[in-house]
């Protein structure tokens, strides 16, 4: 999220001169670093005091006080992002709720801002950009669009206004007129970095990779603060058109960029990254003596996480070193007594039980019990009440994009169930369209068994004629056009679970752009003669619809709303998952507690961007055991 709150503090652009009589605290106040980097919470409250003697200064002139208050309300608003984002573990190793900015947060800000717009000077149009900047972040809506027209009226020829217009009609899902703003931007400046990234964004969503890619180029080139994050976008779209290196070795050079935020930042910054490229050359190019130098590196620079340590496990087993590979999992464990709810230690209590276990035969698409995977009840129905789960996963896909995360997302959740006290946990990954097609009816035979069910679907999800669906791993491009024979409706999974005698929970966590698009375009542009392309579509197709009200006492969740698409988050797990995973640590919650204590923690782990939701209620259904009952 930093790197993109500075691209968009990088719309704002400021030229006037300084008087004489307010130079050096004008010079101190309008650090025009604050638009390219990050800089430290100390650096911005000396630059807002700076601007407070400026603006207290009778002398100062119109277009110094405006320019003086537009930068105070930027240095305003930024500590108070930028407080909210540094934040650092609880005891028990969960995220802290990162609290979305309020209107009376950022009061001070707008306040300057407001003035800064009714001062006669040249920067009218870059404080009506900031204030959309500030709005969109607390969720305000009201006055955006007339905010972006002024700013056009003010300045015809800034192309801030465009890119912000643009990015607002793309959460309508509105592509033609985002993409007509955004080449507009860059007509009128073909080095915008905003513009580049926007538009290279849109191509991806929309599977035009080949420009998707010349977007990111470019946007690379022009250095920071679009650099680092150009080449992360970049990597992503190397590997979904297969180029596997690229990805990697765009990874890699992100994690070595330097001079765009503070040294301390820019540490964690990388040492993320640094496991994001071991993870790429581990996973994908599987080579994991580079990982293993590269999980190396990220300890040096992050020497208390745990995620390179997790890494270094992970490479040893590719290495075939098991007993290293054991002994990396167990320190992880010893060292994380304390924080129970730490994601890593989820991960890798899980991988020391599918190294230590003796495991059956995985039967992929299929329903096997946990412990063939390594999940194992440890206190299974203490309280009396018979609970199962039901949880897939489909990530390999045959030819649409592969969805890394959904596998391991799914095993993150049946292992957090079977710790909490389910009797039954059943696991499904990479499930073909036979398979699919068969799960309702065991799931309906099972949940006549339990008094409490959980299902949970990572995977593909489409919506066509208010009808959701799961998507098949052995999908094809044309399975689209036949989903209600080659797919399952969502419908009948939920009618399935509903059959528990007490309540049931059905999570989805599968709402996407449309895959088929992006696929198609792929494949359009892989093909010999280039393929038919077809139309740029006018509107983009996003996640899932409404799901019907299920019955008494069942609940289906969705990751985010209708229409809308959920963050499938660049590590561990998406930011859906981690916030179901830390819900899932309460004992004796009901299935409506859950449900809104995780909506709630989606929200402000995604800044307010991605909110769950919810249809049916079961007030009454606990869907984990009491405390005092483990």
């Amino acid at each position: 999220m930093r790197l993109d709150l500075l691209c968009g503090a990088a719309l704002l652009c400021a030229i006037p001169t300084a008087h004489a009589d307010t130079a050096s605290d004008l010079a101190i106040c309008a650090d025009e670093r604050v638009k390219t980097a990050i800089l430290p919470i100390e650096e911005l409250t000396k630059a807002e005091r700076s601007c407070t003697k400026v603006l207290d200064d009778a002398a100062t002139s119109e277009p110094d006080r405006q320019k003086a208050a537009f930068f105070r309300s930027l240095s305003r608003f930024l500590q108070v992002v930028q407080s909210g984002m540094a934040f650092e573990p609880n005891p028990d190793g969960s995220m802290p709720e990162y609290k979305v900015p309020t209107k009376e947060d950022v009061s001070a800000a707008l306040a300057d801002i407001d003035a800064a717009i009714k001062l006669n000077g040249p920067l009218k149009s870059e404080a009506l950009a900031l204030r959309v900047t500030i709005n969109q972040t607390i969720g305000v809506d009201d006055g955006i669009g007339s905010d972006i027209q002024e700013a056009m009226q003010a300045a015809p020829n800034d192309p801030t206004p465009y890119v912000q217009r643009a990015l607002e009609a793309e959460r309508k899902g509105e592509v033609s007129a985002a993409f007509a703003d955004l080449n507009r931007a860059l007509e009128l400046d073909p080095q915008l970095g905003t513009a580049l990234t926007a538009r290279g964004l849109l191509f991806r969503r929309i599977g035009e990779l080949g420009k998707a890619r010349e977007d990111m180029i470019a946007a690379a080139a022009l250095g920071p603060p679009y650099r680092r994050l150009a080449l992360m976008r970049k990597s992503d779209i190397e590997a979904r058109t297969g180029d596997l290196r690229a990805a990697y070795e765009d990874m890699l050079a992100a994690a070595k960029e330097t001079g765009d935020m503070p040294e301390e930042d820019a540490n964690s910054t990388n040492a993320d990254l640094l496991v994001r490229a071991g993870d790429l050359a581990l996973d994908n190019l599987k080579d994991p003596g580079t990982a293993e130098v590269l999980y190396n590196e990220a300890g040096k620079l992050k020497p208390d996480d745990w995620k390179w340590v997790l890494g270094l496990g992970r490479a040893a087993e590719a290495q075939q070193d098991k007993a290293k590979a054991i002994e990396i999992y167990r320190r992880i464990l010893d060292g994380t007594r304390d924080t129970p709810n730490l994601l890593e230690r989820n991960d890798a209590s899980w991988r020391l039980k599918q190294l230590t276990q003796v495991l059956l035969q995985r039967r992929a698409g299929q329903f096997a019990p946990g412990f063939e995977f390594g999940v194992v009840p440890e206190n299974p129905s203490p309280d009396g009440v018979k609970r199962l789960a039901f949880i897939m996963g489909s990530s390999n896909y045959a030819e649409l994009p592969s969805l890394p995360n959904a596998r391991r997302d799914a095993a993150a959740i049946a292992s957090r169930l079977a710790d909490m006290g389910f009797d039954e946990v059943e696991i499904a990954e990479d499930i073909d369209g036979a398979n699919l097609k068969s799960l309702p009816g065991y799931v309906a035979e099972r949940a006549k068994e339990a008094d409490i069910v959980v299902v949970f679907y990572a995977g593909h999800g489409v919506e066509t004629e208010g009808v959701n669906y799961l998507v098949p791993v052995d999908a094809t491009l044309e399975t689209d056009k036949e989903l209600q024979t080659k797919a399952l409706a969502l419908r009948e999974l939920t009618d399935a679970a509903s059959n528990a005698r007490h309540g049931a929970l059905v999570i989805v966590d599968a709402c996407r752009d449309d895959p088929f698009i992006e696929a198609k375009a792929v494949a359009a542009s892989r093909s010999a003669a280039g393929g038919h392309r077809e139309a740029m579509p006018e509107r983009l197709h996003m996640g899932l619809a409404v799901s019907p009200t299920p019955l008494e006492n069942n609940v289906v969740l969705h990751s985010t709303q209708p229409g809308k698409t959920a963050a499938d988050g660049s590590g561990l797990d998406s930011p859906f998952v981690v916030a179901l995973l830390q819900t899932l640590s309460t004992p004796g919650l009901t299935l409506d507690e859950v449900v809104q204590e995780t909506s709630t923690r989606v929200s402000e782990l995604t800044n307010g961007e991605q909110v769950p939701a919810a249809y049916g209620e079961a007030p009454a259904a606990r869907i984990l055991p009491d405390a005092t009952a483990q």
